[in-house]
């Protein structure tokens, strides 16, 4: 889809050619089978999408929302809402962070879910970037290195203690829906390259860290309140843009529904 297009009352407008799509037309309030269907196939196809108009949702909605796609995530180390120990809350963010949520688990989310309640004036967008197209624009030759490759993500970003007790993910996962592969290592949690000395596997992945979030597989979503931002992390890196004003508020509540399975070569 390469321009706005309209499905009975939904509208779709892509963002970039490097991926995301706009949506209207959604409730989230009001969802059948057909419609959960529906923002699935658009995941799918886009890796991450902005459903507008949401404002009216509540948290329960939100958390319930979530709990259609699979189990929720608690995080355990981020504020909560009052009373629901897997919906976070996300104030003011000051630093760019490429990642994918939480790889630094043993069953990292599948797709997580931003809703906006409070928006600076301008700025305050989540950047993304597409691992397909990343692991795509590869070598052949640097394809056949990383693809057997195994990495080390762990959470010491939240609390010391996790980095005696990283978990192993591979560097090219599967994407057990569309069976395209992506690169899955992030700067915030992907520690080292197993079987590497650590000079070489710091130098492959600070390689990596830079090829996968290069402007060419990039795109924004942009909020305002009742914005539900849904990301897919099997495919996409994200990062806060910290562009607004500190003195304006921005602030997000978030649900990550949580894979069935182990990320896969």
């Amino acid at each position: 889809m390469s321009v706005v297009e309209k499905q009975d009352e939904l509208t779709v407008r892509p963002l970039t050619g490097a991926g995301g799509c706009a949506v209207w037309g959604i409730d989230i309030t009001k969802l059948d089978d057909a419609g959960y269907s529906q923002v699935n196939d658009l995941m799918l196809q886009y890796g991450a999408i902005a459903l507008h108009g949401q404002a009216h949702a509540t948290v329960a909605d939100l958390r319930g929302f979530g709990l259609h796609f699979g189990d929720l995530d608690v995080h355990g180390f981020s504020p909560t809402v009052d009373g629901f120990d897997d919906v976070m809350t996300i104030g003011q963010l000051r630093s760019e962070a490429w990642h994918s949520d939480v790889s630094w688990k043993e069953l990292p989310p599948k797709y997580s879910m931003l809703l906006a309640r409070k928006v600076p004036s301008l700025g305050g967008a989540t950047l993304y970037a597409n691992q397909y197209k990343a692991y795509e624009d590869l070598s052949d030759t640097m394809k056949a290195f990383v693809e057997p490759l195994f990495a080390e993500h762990d959470g010491r970003q939240f609390d010391f203690k996790l980095s005696k007790h990283p978990v192993t993910h591979p560097v090219v996962i599967t994407h057990p829906e569309t069976g395209k592969k992506a690169l899955y290592v992030n700067r915030n949690f992907t520690q080292r390259i197993k079987g590497l000395d650590r000079d070489e596997s710091q130098a492959i992945l600070e390689y990596l860290f830079k090829h996968t979030t290069r402007a060419y597989y990039q795109f924004r979503i942009d909020y305002e309140p009742g914005t539900i931002a849904i990301w897919d992390n099997r495919c996409v890196l994200h990062s806060p843009c910290p562009d607004y004003d500190v003195s304006e508020e921005r602030l997000m509540e978030r649900v990550t529904v949580l894979t069935d399975r182990r990320p896969v070569q």
